[in-house]
C-alpha cells in the first residue's frame, strides 16, 4: 500500500502542499490524506469517480456512503475529499475567536490543518456560477464528546466565514439504502466504458413502464427484443438510471429485492436537461 507520509510539522505541511496534496480540482485534485497515509482502520476504501475520472480516497464507510449520494446529484460537478483549510493561521484565528484550542499533532504538538471530509463544487444550471458546499461525516455519537463537538464547530465556522454552506452528514437508514443502490447503479460505469446508441436507448425506454419492474424479466425483454445481449442488459439499465433517462425509487433495495420501482420516464435529452435545471 505504500509508506505512511509524515505529516507532523509545519515543514511537512508546506512540503505536502508543494507536492500538490490538497490542491487542484477535478482529475487533478490530490486529497490531503489518502488511505495509505493513515493507520489501519475499518471502512477505508477507494472509489473510481465517474465525474472526476480519478480515484477518491475515503477513510470511513460513512464517507464513501456520502460520496455515492453526492456524485449522483446533477448539480454536483466535483467532489474533493479530505480537503484542507489553509492557511493554518486562519483556522487558528477562528479557534481563538471561539475560545477553543486549535487541534495539534500528538507528537510534534504543532497545529495541524483542519480537513473537511467532502467539499462539493455545484452548478445549478449551465449558465450559473459554481458554488461550494462543505460536508463533514460523523456518526451519531460524535456529540457525546465535548472536544469532538468543539472541533466540529471550528470547522463549521471556518467555512461559514468564507461564505460556504456547511452540513454534517450522519449515515445509515434510508441514506445507506439509497447509497447502496447508487453503488450498484454505477458499478459497471466506474469500471467500463459503457455506451449505447440512441436506438438502443429509445427502444429500451419503450419497454419500461411506471411502477414495479422485475429485473430478470426486463433483462429478458432487452435480450429477446434484440436491444442488448444478456451480458449488457444490466449495464443498459444502469446506464439509463445514472443518466436520468428513468428515475427510480432509491429507497427500495434494488439488488436484494430483484426489482426497481420506476417513478418517471424521461424520453428525450431535452426532457433530462429540463428536469436537471428545475
Amino acid at each position: 500500500m505504500g509508506k505512511i507520509r509524515k505529516l507532523e510539522t509545519i515543514e511537512d505541511f508546506s512540503r505536502a502542499l508543494k507536492q500538490g496534496y490538497g490542491v487542484g480540482e477535478g482529475a487533478n485534485y490530490k486529497p490531503w490524506l489518502r488511505i495509505q497515509d493513515v493507520k489501519s482502520q475499518g471502512g477505508r476504501s477507494t472509489v473510481q469517480g465517474i465525474k472526476t475520472g480519478r480515484q477518491h480516497h475515503f477513510l470511513s464507510t460513512g464517507e464513501s456512503e456520502l460520496f455515492y449520494l453526492t456524485e449522483f446529484c446533477d448539480s454536483v460537478i466535483d467532489v474533493r475529499e479530505q480537503f484542507p483549510i489553509f492557511p493554518i493561521t486562519y483556522t487558528q484565528k477562528v479557534a481563538k475567536l471561539l475560545g477553543i484550542k486549535h487541534p495539534t499533532h500528538p507528537i510534534s504538538k504543532q497545529p495541524i490543518p483542519i480537513t473537511t471530509d467532502q467539499l462539493l463544487t455545484k452548478r445549478n444550471s449551465l449558465k450559473s456560477e459554481p458554488n461550494f458546499h462543505a460536508i463533514s461525516v460523523k456518526d451519531e455519537s460524535f456529540l457525546e464528546n465535548e472536544r469532538d463537538g468543539q472541533k466540529q464547530d471550528l470547522e463549521r465556522v471556518c467555512w461559514e466565514l468564507l461564505g460556504v454552506p456547511f452540513n454534517i452528514y450522519i449515515g445509515g437508514g434510508i441514506n445507506a439504502i439509497k447509497s447502496n443502490n447508487i453503488k450498484w447503479i454505477t458499478s459497471r460505469l466506474r469500471d467500463e466504458k459503457l455506451s449505447f446508441t440512441e436506438e438502443q436507448i429509445s427502444a429500451s425506454l419503450n419497454l419500461i413502464r411506471l411502477g414495479r419492474i422485475d429485473l430478470a424479466a426486463l433483462y429478458t425483454q432487452f435480450e429477446y427484443s434484440g436491444i442488448a445481449e444478456t451480458a449488457d442488459a444490466g449495464g443498459l439499465l444502469q446506464y439509463l438510471i445514472f443518466h436520468k433517462f428513468i428515475r427510480v425509487d432509491l429507497s427500495c433495495r434494488i439488488v436484494e429485492n430483484g426489482f426497481i420501482y420506476v417513478v418517471d420516464i424521461l424520453q428525450t435529452n431535452e426532457d433530462r436537461q429540463h428536469s436537471a435545471a428545475s
